[in-house]
Protein backbone atom coordinates (compact mmCIF):
# COMPACT_ATOMS: atom_id res chain seq x y z
CA UNK A 1 0.00 0.00 0.00
CA UNK A 2 1.25 3.47 -0.87
CA UNK A 3 3.20 5.16 1.90
CA UNK A 4 1.80 8.56 0.87
CA UNK A 5 -1.61 7.89 2.42
CA UNK A 6 -2.33 9.17 5.95
CA UNK A 7 -2.51 6.57 8.71
CA UNK A 8 -6.32 6.79 9.15
CA UNK A 9 -6.91 6.45 5.42
CA UNK A 10 -4.58 3.44 5.19
CA UNK A 11 -6.33 1.76 8.13
CA UNK A 12 -9.69 2.34 6.43
CA UNK A 13 -8.43 0.66 3.24
CA UNK A 14 -7.02 -2.26 5.24
CA UNK A 15 -10.30 -2.69 7.13
CA UNK A 16 -12.57 -2.48 4.07
CA UNK A 17 -10.35 -4.95 2.17
CA UNK A 18 -11.22 -7.57 4.82
CA UNK A 19 -14.83 -7.61 3.60
CA UNK A 20 -15.80 -10.57 1.37
CA UNK A 21 -15.14 -9.98 -2.33
CA UNK A 22 -13.14 -6.80 -1.82
CA UNK A 23 -9.42 -6.50 -2.46
CA UNK A 24 -7.09 -3.58 -1.86
CA UNK A 25 -7.97 -1.81 -5.13
CA UNK A 26 -11.72 -1.94 -4.49
CA UNK A 27 -11.19 -0.90 -0.87
CA UNK A 28 -9.11 2.07 -2.02
CA UNK A 29 -11.84 3.23 -4.43
CA UNK A 30 -14.47 2.93 -1.70
CA UNK A 31 -12.27 4.83 0.76
CA UNK A 32 -11.79 7.73 -1.69
CA UNK A 33 -15.55 7.81 -2.29
CA UNK A 34 -16.27 7.90 1.46
CA UNK A 35 -13.71 10.68 1.91
CA UNK A 36 -15.84 12.85 -0.39
CA UNK A 37 -19.08 12.01 1.46
CA UNK A 38 -18.78 13.08 5.13
CA UNK A 39 -22.53 12.76 5.79
CA UNK A 40 -22.54 9.20 4.44
CA UNK A 41 -19.56 8.41 6.70
CA UNK A 42 -21.53 9.56 9.73
CA UNK A 43 -24.59 7.49 8.79
CA UNK A 44 -22.48 4.38 8.07
CA UNK A 45 -20.55 4.84 11.30
CA UNK A 46 -23.73 4.94 13.39
CA UNK A 47 -25.29 1.96 11.60
CA UNK A 48 -22.15 -0.15 11.95
CA UNK A 49 -21.94 0.66 15.68
CA UNK A 50 -25.60 -0.29 16.22
CA UNK A 51 -25.59 -3.40 14.01
CA UNK A 52 -24.37 -6.05 16.51
CA UNK A 53 -26.66 -4.71 19.24
CA UNK A 54 -29.90 -4.10 17.31
CA UNK A 55 -29.94 -6.95 14.78
CA UNK A 56 -30.38 -10.42 16.28
CA UNK A 57 -31.70 -13.82 15.27
CA UNK A 58 -35.41 -14.60 15.45
CA UNK A 59 -35.98 -17.10 18.26
CA UNK A 60 -38.02 -19.34 15.94
CA UNK A 61 -36.56 -19.30 12.42
CA UNK A 62 -33.14 -17.66 13.08
CA UNK A 63 -33.72 -15.03 10.39
CA UNK A 64 -32.41 -11.53 11.06
CA UNK A 65 -34.70 -9.41 13.19
CA UNK A 66 -34.67 -6.37 15.46
CA UNK A 67 -37.29 -8.04 17.66
CA UNK A 68 -37.38 -11.39 19.42
CA UNK A 69 -39.70 -12.77 16.74
CA UNK A 70 -39.37 -11.72 13.08
CA UNK A 71 -42.25 -10.44 10.94
CA UNK A 72 -42.50 -13.71 8.97
CA UNK A 73 -42.89 -15.83 12.09
CA UNK A 74 -45.48 -13.37 13.41
CA UNK A 75 -47.57 -13.71 10.25
CA UNK A 76 -50.43 -16.04 11.19
CA UNK A 77 -51.75 -16.09 7.60
CA UNK A 78 -48.85 -18.23 6.44
CA UNK A 79 -49.17 -22.00 5.94
CA UNK A 80 -48.05 -23.48 9.27
CA UNK A 81 -47.60 -26.96 7.75
CA UNK A 82 -44.73 -25.89 5.47
CA UNK A 83 -41.16 -25.27 6.61
CA UNK A 84 -38.48 -24.19 4.14
CA UNK A 85 -34.86 -24.75 5.14
CA UNK A 86 -32.41 -22.19 3.72
CA UNK A 87 -28.73 -21.56 4.17
CA UNK A 88 -28.84 -17.88 5.07
CA UNK A 89 -31.06 -14.77 5.24
CA UNK A 90 -30.02 -13.82 1.70
CA UNK A 91 -31.50 -17.04 0.31
CA UNK A 92 -34.64 -16.48 2.39
CA UNK A 93 -35.13 -13.00 0.96
CA UNK A 94 -34.76 -14.24 -2.63
CA UNK A 95 -37.35 -16.97 -2.07
CA UNK A 96 -39.71 -14.45 -0.46
CA UNK A 97 -39.37 -12.19 -3.51
CA UNK A 98 -40.72 -14.95 -5.78
CA UNK A 99 -44.06 -14.69 -3.95
CA UNK A 100 -44.78 -18.41 -4.37
CA UNK A 101 -43.92 -19.69 -0.89
CA UNK A 102 -46.25 -18.89 2.01
CA UNK A 103 -44.95 -21.16 4.74
CA UNK A 104 -42.34 -20.58 7.42
CA UNK A 105 -38.54 -20.83 7.34
CA UNK A 106 -35.58 -22.20 9.23
CA UNK A 107 -32.19 -20.57 8.58
CA UNK A 108 -29.11 -22.78 9.00
CA UNK A 109 -26.49 -20.00 8.61
CA UNK A 110 -23.95 -22.69 7.66
CA UNK A 111 -23.52 -25.69 5.39
CA UNK A 112 -21.53 -28.74 6.45
CA UNK A 113 -17.85 -28.14 5.75
CA UNK A 114 -15.41 -30.17 7.90
CA UNK A 115 -12.38 -28.36 6.46
CA UNK A 116 -13.82 -25.08 7.79
CA UNK A 117 -14.70 -26.61 11.13
CA UNK A 118 -18.45 -26.60 10.44
CA UNK A 119 -20.08 -29.81 11.62
CA UNK A 120 -23.63 -30.89 12.51
CA UNK A 121 -23.62 -28.95 15.78
CA UNK A 122 -23.26 -25.63 13.97
CA UNK A 123 -26.44 -26.24 11.92
CA UNK A 124 -28.74 -25.98 14.95
CA UNK A 125 -30.97 -28.83 13.85
CA UNK A 126 -32.22 -29.41 17.41
CA UNK A 127 -33.97 -26.07 17.03
CA UNK A 128 -35.39 -27.18 13.67
CA UNK A 129 -36.85 -30.31 15.29
CA UNK A 130 -38.42 -28.12 17.98
CA UNK A 131 -40.06 -26.02 15.26
CA UNK A 132 -41.44 -29.12 13.52
CA UNK A 133 -43.27 -30.10 16.72
CA UNK A 134 -44.27 -26.55 17.62
CA UNK A 135 -45.87 -25.75 14.26
CA UNK A 136 -47.04 -29.29 13.48
CA UNK A 137 -45.07 -29.23 10.23
CA UNK A 138 -46.21 -31.68 7.52
CA UNK A 139 -43.70 -30.88 4.76
CA UNK A 140 -40.11 -29.67 4.85
CA UNK A 141 -38.70 -28.07 1.72
CA UNK A 142 -34.92 -28.09 1.54
CA UNK A 143 -33.84 -25.05 -0.47
CA UNK A 144 -30.07 -25.21 -0.33
CA UNK A 145 -27.67 -24.29 -3.12
CA UNK A 146 -26.74 -27.36 -5.23
CA UNK A 147 -23.08 -27.32 -4.21
CA UNK A 148 -21.13 -30.19 -2.63
CA UNK A 149 -21.66 -28.67 0.82
CA UNK A 150 -25.34 -28.11 0.06
CA UNK A 151 -25.83 -31.72 -1.03
CA UNK A 152 -23.95 -33.05 2.00
CA UNK A 153 -26.10 -30.90 4.29
CA UNK A 154 -29.28 -32.09 2.56
CA UNK A 155 -28.25 -35.72 3.09
CA UNK A 156 -27.54 -35.08 6.76
CA UNK A 157 -30.88 -33.32 7.33
CA UNK A 158 -32.64 -36.23 5.65
CA UNK A 159 -30.91 -38.64 8.04
CA UNK A 160 -31.95 -36.53 11.06
CA UNK A 161 -35.57 -36.55 9.86
CA UNK A 162 -35.81 -40.25 9.01
CA UNK A 163 -37.96 -41.07 12.07
CA UNK A 164 -40.17 -37.97 11.87
CA UNK A 165 -43.59 -38.17 10.20
CA UNK A 166 -42.90 -35.37 7.73
CA UNK A 167 -42.65 -35.25 3.97
CA UNK A 168 -39.28 -33.92 2.79
CA UNK A 169 -38.80 -32.31 -0.61
CA UNK A 170 -36.03 -30.26 -2.16
CA UNK A 171 -36.25 -27.59 -4.81
CA UNK A 172 -35.94 -28.91 -8.35
CA UNK A 173 -32.63 -28.91 -10.17
CA UNK A 174 -33.53 -26.20 -12.65
CA UNK A 175 -30.80 -24.50 -10.65
CA UNK A 176 -27.37 -25.32 -12.11
CA UNK A 177 -25.10 -27.47 -9.97
CA UNK A 178 -22.69 -25.32 -7.99
CA UNK A 179 -24.72 -22.10 -8.23
CA UNK A 180 -25.81 -20.26 -5.08
CA UNK A 181 -29.52 -19.49 -4.78
CA UNK A 182 -29.08 -15.71 -4.61
CA UNK A 183 -27.60 -15.74 -8.13
CA UNK A 184 -30.53 -17.62 -9.68
CA UNK A 185 -33.04 -15.59 -11.70
CA UNK A 186 -36.56 -15.34 -10.17
CA UNK A 187 -38.30 -17.39 -12.89
CA UNK A 188 -35.90 -20.34 -12.46
CA UNK A 189 -36.29 -20.14 -8.68
CA UNK A 190 -40.10 -20.16 -8.98
CA UNK A 191 -39.96 -23.25 -11.20
CA UNK A 192 -37.57 -24.93 -8.74
CA UNK A 193 -39.99 -24.32 -5.87
CA UNK A 194 -43.02 -25.58 -7.79
CA UNK A 195 -41.20 -28.62 -9.19
CA UNK A 196 -39.57 -29.72 -5.97
CA UNK A 197 -38.35 -33.29 -5.71
CA UNK A 198 -39.68 -35.66 -3.02
CA UNK A 199 -36.87 -36.98 -0.82
CA UNK A 200 -39.01 -38.61 1.87
CA UNK A 201 -42.69 -39.34 2.29
CA UNK A 202 -44.32 -39.04 5.72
Amino acid sequence: MSGVYPYTFKKLIETISQLPGLGEKSATRISFFLLSKPELCEILGELIKELPYKVKLCKFCRNLSEEEICSICKDEKRNSELLCIVENPVSLSYIEETGVFNGYYFVLHYLLSPKDGIGPKELGLDHMLYLIKLRNIREIIIALSPTLSGEATTSYILEVLKDYPVKVTKIACGIPMGMEIQFVDPLTLKKALFGREILKEK
